[in-house]
């Protein structure tokens, strides 16, 4: 057993079991951008519309893309907040000066 090796213990048998690695090459997508997160949700819908990927598959993977997006939407309106914020403060002090 490899010290990186993921262990998965049965809470019935008590046994550690390793956990199966992966097959496959790893897939990256560009998540950067809202535009981003939308054109790889397209791609995984092209992709279940041609029997590629099963409906179950597509649905999980949305779901999460939708969270991605959430989160990234969440952080683009807070940069844009505190530079907002801090335009409006140097306009404060600009005016007491």
């Amino acid at each position: 057993m490899s010290a990186r090796e993921c262990l998965e213990f049965d809470g019935i048998t008590g046994e550690v079991e390793p956990i199966p690695t992966p097959k496959g090459k790893r897939y990256r997508a560009k998540l950067d951008t809202i535009q981003d997160i939308r054109s790889e949700m397209a791609r995984i819908y092209r992709e279940t519309r041609s029997g590629l990927i099963a409906v179950g598959d597509c649905s999980k993977l949305v779901y999460v893309l939708k969270l991605v997006a959430d989160v990234t939407a969440t952080s683009e309106l807070e940069t844009r907040l505190e530079a907002l914020e801090q335009t409006n403060e140097l306009k404060k002090s600009n005016r007491k000066a």
